[in-house]
C-alpha cells in the first residue's frame, strides 16, 4: 500500500476508534451507574482497561498487554456462551411443561388450520434468508418424536449436503453443533461462573418426567435468574471487548495517524473525565458539560467511518488486525486459526458425521427424554433445510402437531411459532 494511502487509512481508523471508544466509555460508566448487580464487575473491568488507557494517553506502548487481555476476555465469553446453549435447551423443556401448571388460553385454530396459516406466511416471503429462518423456527419449535436411530439418520443425511465444502467450515459447524447440544462443555467454566454452573446442575438433575407444580416453579425461577445473570455479564463483556478493540486500534495506528489538535484534545477531555468518574468512591451522575461533547464525537465517528476501506487481499499484519478489530464481530480472533482448507469428500464427511452421532449417543445416556428431544430439535434446526416444496413443509407442520398426544406441548408449540412467525 502506498505511504500516502496508508497514512490516510491509519488516520481515519484512529479518529474512528478514538471517537467510538470515548462514546462507549461514557456508556460503560452509565452502565455502572444504572446497574447495581454489575457495579463491582464493571469497576473491576474498568480498572484493567483504565490503566491501559492511561498508558496510551501517556505515550507508552502497551499493545501486548491489550492483546493478552483481549484474548482472555474472548475465552471468558466462550465459557459464558456455553451456558446460553444449555439454558436454551432447558427453556425449551420448561416451556412445554408450563401449560400443565399454569392456566393459559388454548389456541383457537386446529392443527390443520394453523399449519396452513404458517405456510401461507412463509410462502408470502420473497426473501430466501427470511424463508430459511422461518423453516428453522418451524423445525426448532415443533414436537420431536423421532427414535434416536431415525434422528441420527437425518443428521447424517443432512450433513452429506456439505460434501465438497471446505473442511475447516464443516469443522466449525460441528463445533457449534456440539456446544449447542451440550456434547462439548468447555473446561473451566464452573470455576469462572459458579452461580451459572449451580443453576445448570439444578436444571440438569431435575426430574422432568415426574415434575409437580413446585418443581416446575423452582426450575423456572432458577432458569430466569440464571438467564438474567447471563445477559448482564454478556452486556458487560461485549462493551468491555469493544473498548479493548478500539484501544488496540489506537495503539496500532497512533504513530502514523495525522490528527487534528482540536479533535485529539476533545477525545482526551472526554475519556479523562469519564475515567475520573470511575475512580470516585461515591457514584455521581455524569456532568452535563461532558455530555455536550457526545454529539461532536458521533459526527467524527461517522465521517471517519466513511473513509475507511480495507483491501480484500490485505497482507499488512497491522491493517488486517485493525480490520478485524473494527468489524461487527467483537470477539473474532486476530490470528488465523488454521485447519484443513481442502474440499471434503464423502468419506470424510460421513466419518465426521458418525463421530458426531456417536458423541450424541453417549451424551443421551441417562438424559431425560424431554431434554433429549430439545437437543434433537436444536441440532436439526441448525442443519440444512431439505423441504422440497411449501406443500411438504405444510405436511410436516400438520403431521407433527397431530402426532403430538401431549396437548399442553402441542398448544405451546403453536403459541411459540405464532409468536415468532405470525405476530407483527
Amino acid at each position: 500500500m502506498e505511504t500516502h494511502e496508508r497514512k490516510r487509512l491509519m488516520s481515519s481508523a484512529y479518529r474512528y476508534a478514538f471517537s467510538r471508544l470515548a462514546l462507549n466509555y461514557y456508556t460503560f460508566c452509565e452502565m455502572m451507574l444504572e446497574s447495581q448487580a454489575m457495579k463491582e464487575e464493571i469497576r473491576a473491568r474498568e480498572d484493567e482497561f483504565g490503566r491501559l488507557l492511561d498508558a496510551f494517553l501517556n505515550g507508552e506502548d502497551r499493545t501486548a498487554e491489550v492483546d493478552a487481555l483481549r484474548v482472555r476476555t474472548v475465552r471468558e465469553m466462550e465459557l459464558l456462551t456455553s451456558y446460553a446453549d444449555c439454558y436454551t435447551i432447558y427453556e425449551y423443556v420448561l416451556n412445554r411443561l408450563e401449560r400443565r401448571f399454569v392456566a393459559m388460553e388454548a389456541p383457537k385454530e386446529t392443527p390443520e388450520e394453523f399449519a396452513s396459516r404458517i405456510v401461507e406466511r412463509l410462502r408470502a416471503s420473497k426473501d430466501a434468508v427470511i424463508l430459511d429462518s422461518g423453516m428453522r423456527s418451524v423445525v426448532a419449535q415443533l414436537p420431536i418424536r423421532y427414535t434416536r436411530q431415525k434422528f441420527y439418520g437425518l443428521v447424517m443425511d443432512k450433513l452429506t449436503t456439505y460434501i465438497g465444502a471446505d473442511k475447516t467450515g464443516i469443522e466449525g459447524l460441528l463445533y457449534m453443533l456440539r456446544t449447542s447440544a451440550m456434547v462439548d462443555l468447555p473446561e473451566g467454566r464452573a470455576e469462572q461462573y459458579p452461580d451459572l454452573e449451580e443453576a445448570y446442575i439444578a436444571l440438569r438433575d431435575a426430574d422432568y418426567r415426574n415434575m409437580d407444580a413446585d418443581g416446575y416453579e423452582n426450575c423456572r425461577f432458577r432458569l430466569d435468574r440464571a438467564v438474567e445473570a447471563y445477559h448482564n455479564r454478556s452486556d458487560v463483556k461485549l462493551m468491555f471487548e469493544s473498548l479493548l478493540n478500539d484501544l488496540y486500534v489506537l495503539f496500532l495506528s497512533r504513530n502514523e495517524a495525522m490528527t487534528d489538535v482540536w479533535e485529539n484534545d476533545m477525545f482526551r477531555h472526554v475519556v479523562t473525565d469519564v475515567r475520573e468518574h470511575f475512580q470516585r468512591e461515591g457514584l455521581m451522575d455524569i456532568d452535563e458539560t461532558l455530555t455536550e461533547s457526545l454529539e461532536d464525537l458521533e459526527g467524527i465517528q461517522e465521517s471517519a467511518m466513511e473513509r475507511i476501506h480495507f483491501k480484500e487481499d490485505e497482507t499488512d499484519k497491522d491493517l488486517k488486525k485493525m480490520e478485524i478489530l473494527m468489524s461487527a464481530s467483537e470477539f473474532a480472533p486476530l490470528e488465523e486459526q488454521g485447519g484443513e482448507t481442502e474440499p471434503a469428500d464423502r468419506e470424510w464427511v460421513e466419518a465426521k458425521s458418525r463421530q458426531f452421532c456417536e458423541e450424541l449417543e453417549a451424551s443421551f445416556q441417562g438424559m431425560p427424554k424431554a431434554v433429549m428431544r430439545a437437543v434433537m430439535a436444536g441440532v436439526l434446526a441448525q442443519l440444512p433445510m431439505t423441504f422440497q416444496s411449501v406443500n411438504e413443509l405444510e405436511d410436516y407442520v400438520r403431521e407433527s402437531l397431530l402426532a403430538c398426544t401431549d396437548y399442553a406441548e402441542r398448544e405451546t408449540c403453536m403459541e411459540l411459532l405464532a409468536r415468532e412467525l405470525l405476530e407483527e
